[in-house]
């Protein structure tokens, strides 16, 4: 069978290492704060403005490549990308000011913004519809090594290389992946010649439900993820260690979670997706209470990430199998959309979590995913 419709091991694991290095770059930047806003002579909060940046540019690029990104070579693509976001990460490392810092955050995530739904939609092509959910599971996988590796790597070689090495290798990495872009198929399944308009993307059956679902689950992610590490540290009286033991057990629980990938294609995504959310929110139940415990908070995360990995893996079949001329541009808006949610979770939840606590905000997604799962059962049912 030919690369258009068979899944290949070279090209999805090729695609695996694009979102790890994406990610990788991406989740670097926390661990490294301190010493780079040492290093600029500038304050925390100046370095979260470049770290805003760079959500702000995957955002918008998103935007603007979803209706182009059926027309264009999803191989070339991904290359110039790369090239994009080696040179971004050039500028961070030659940063004189956290201006030029978020500058270079903003490329990078202008960037990303490519890579990530052009992946998404590569692997749905190369992807037999009977196997596509075990496809996107292996090429979802990069995101559990940049999840597990990203935060030790970057403070590893932070402590030999420093946070201007750290950058430098990182945009190598990338330099690395343009080559390897060449190692993935020239043209695959049906070729989306005609430039999708938002309109008509946004008309295809099951998509706007499919981004109300996914903006459910990825505002409940960040509302939670990003304030767990202040809240159990505060609780334990620890240091950041803890933040990274969470990070970690939730990467292996993702990870781990390819195991439910046969079981995604034999019964659909379409089947799946209501208990997916379902899930996640009784997830997002339970992790305030997993978090009085020392152990159980350590631990528990790969429940989290096994959770994770099942409701996003069968969100992502379910939209790319909702039309094949259009994967491209809704594969596009999936990021969009996600990017938007992590800016209104830190913008609307800080608050909350501020003034009425962590359980407060883990509620606020359990109610969100569950009331998502209620109308997503019943559409589809309809």
């Amino acid at each position: 069978m030919s690369a258009a419709t068979e899944p290949q091991r070279r090209p999805l694991w090729l695609l695996t290492l694009s979102l790890a290095a994406v990610g990788i770059q991406a989740l670097m930047l926390s661990p490294l704060l301190t010493d780079i806003a040492r290093g600029l002579e500038t304050g925390a909060k100046q370095i979260g403005f470049a770290s805003g940046a760079y959500g702000i540019g995957v955002a918008a690029s998103a935007l603007v490549a979803a209706p182009r990104l059926g027309k264009w070579q999803k191989r070339t693509a991904i290359r110039i990308s790369f090239a994009v976001l080696a040179m971004g990460l050039l500028l961070c490392t030659a940063a004189t000011g956290w201006p030029m810092l978020a500058a270079g955050q903003l490329i990078a995530g202008l960037a990303a913004g490519v890579i990530i739904p052009a992946a998404y939609a590569l692997t749905g092509d190369i992807s037999l519809p009977e196997e596509r959910s075990q496809a996107l599971g292996r090429v979802l996988f990069g995101w559990s090594v940049s999840m597990v590796a990203g935060v030790p790597l970057a403070a590893v070689l932070s402590a030999f290389a420093g946070w201007r090495g750290t950058f430098l290798i990182v945009s190598g990495i990338a330099a690395v992946m343009v080559a390897g872009g060449a190692l993935l198929p020239k043209t695959v399944g049906q070729v989306e010649s005609e430039r999708a308009s938002y309109v008509e993307t946004l008309r295809v059956p099951g998509v706007l439900l499919g981004y109300i679902a996914t903006f459910s689950y990825m505002i409940g992610f960040y509302q939670t993820y990003t304030f767990i590490g202040d809240h159990v540290r505060q609780l334990h009286g620890t240091g950041a260690w803890l933040g990274g033991a969470i990070s970690m057990s939730y990467g292996l629980g993702f990870g781990a979670g390819v195991i439910f990938d046969k079981w995604i294609d034999a019964t659909g995504p379409r089947k799946l997706l209501a208990l997916g959310l379902f899930f996640v929110g009784l997830n997002y139940a339970v992790l305030p209470y997993a978090a009085q415990s020392l152990v159980a908070i350590a631990v528990y995360p790969v429940l989290w990430g096994l959770a994770n990995h099942f409701c996003m893996t069968t969100l992502v079949s379910f939209l790319g199998s909702l039309s094949a001329e259009r994967r491209s541009a809704i594969m596009g808006l999936f990021s969009f959309v996600t990017y938007v949610s992590v800016g209104v979770a830190g913008a609307v939840f800080g608050s909350v979590y501020t003034g009425h606590g962590f359980f407060a905000v883990a509620f606020a997604a359990t109610a969100t995913l569950w009331a998502t799962a209620i109308a997503v059962a019943f559409w589809l049912r309809r």
